[in-house]
């Protein structure tokens, strides 16, 4: 099992032009017990079945296995309940670390988010002037968390 140890962020600026080469991906969760998150991807024509532990500040277990193409499309498509979340991630390397840029789009349209994955939970990591406000811990901003409870609704779920 590894450890997973990311840091993740809002993006405050226009970012399209560090944004080259995108890989689109779809990831839904499948129902879990709430001790694990459990995520089918499909990226780049491969698929992949992940499970993550509960976040400990940045800090999480993670496993990850293929899966079949075909059956992972049938997982999203019958066993997902909905909860998808569609995304294009860039890769941009800064300051000695590789930050990975999700453009959300669907529900969660206008949503950026970069996140950074390290080598230690007290790693220093310098942030880019397009970097905005910290979410590692807000499990609203999770991917998990995005696919059951999009963006488009927190407006009006407040109101």
């Amino acid at each position: 099992m590894a450890l997973e140890i990311e840091r993740r962020f809002l993006v405050r600026k226009d970012v399209r032009h560090l944004c080259r080469h995108g890989v689109r991906i779809l990831q839904g969760y499948l129902p879990s017990d709430g001790t694990n998150t459990v995520r089918v991807r499909i990226a780049e024509g491969h698929a992949t079945l992940t499970v993550k532990s509960r976040k400990r500040g940045a800090c999480r277990d993670e496993v990850e296995h293929p899966l079949a193409l075909d059956f992972a499309r049938q997982l999203l498509l019958h066993r997902c309940e909905g909860r998808v979340i569609e995304k294009t991630r860039y890769r941009h390397c800064q300051d000695g670390l590789c930050w990975e840029i999700d453009i959300f789009h669907g529900e969660n349209d206008g949503l950026v988010i970069a996140e950074v994955e390290l080598d230690a939970p007290d790693q220093a990591v310098p942030l880019p002037d397009w970097i905005g406000a910290e979410v590692t811990t807000l499990r609203a901003y999770g991917n998990s968390a995005l696919s059951r409870a999009p963006i488009r609704r927190w407006s009006a779920a407040a109101a």
